[in-house]
């Protein structure tokens, strides 16, 4: 019986670790975009229960020589325009490449490399 209820508490944890690190579009919905804003409802992991939560992905995001990367404090919003939320994870904008006289290019990024769920809220 200790080898069964060691097992299953082993099981629940790799569980929860896995649900941390997965897609957070997988356990959010209503995921929606206002400007730099990230807003959805994401599930929390122990009672499973939505809850509404925002990010500034400014916080998350940065401009790489006009290419969209995840960064912490990336402050991406400086030198990119024209962002928009095309479906829920694919973010589009127009970001300054310095290697090319600061011309606007086009860059995407798909939010789920750069945005989890931790237990309900969206973090970088």
């Amino acid at each position: 019986m200790q080898f069964f209820l060691k097992n299953v508490a082993l099981f629940s944890l790799f569980a929860i670790m896995v649900s941390a690190t997965s897609k957070f579009a997988d356990s959010c919905r209503e995921i929606e975009g206002y400007g730099s804003e990230l807003q959805a409802e994401c599930q929390e992991y122990e009672n499973g229960q939505l809850r509404p939560t925002t990010i500034n992905l400014n916080r998350c995001l940065k401009n790489h020589k006009g290419s969209l990367r995840c960064g912490s404090n990336g402050n991406y919003e400086s030198s990119c325009i024209n962002c928009v939320l095309r479906g829920t994870t694919d973010y589009e904008c127009q970001c300054r490449n310095v290697d090319e006289g600061h011309q606007y290019v086009s860059t995407q990024i798909d939010l789920n490399k750069c945005i989890s769920n931790n237990h309900g809220e969206l973090r970088c």
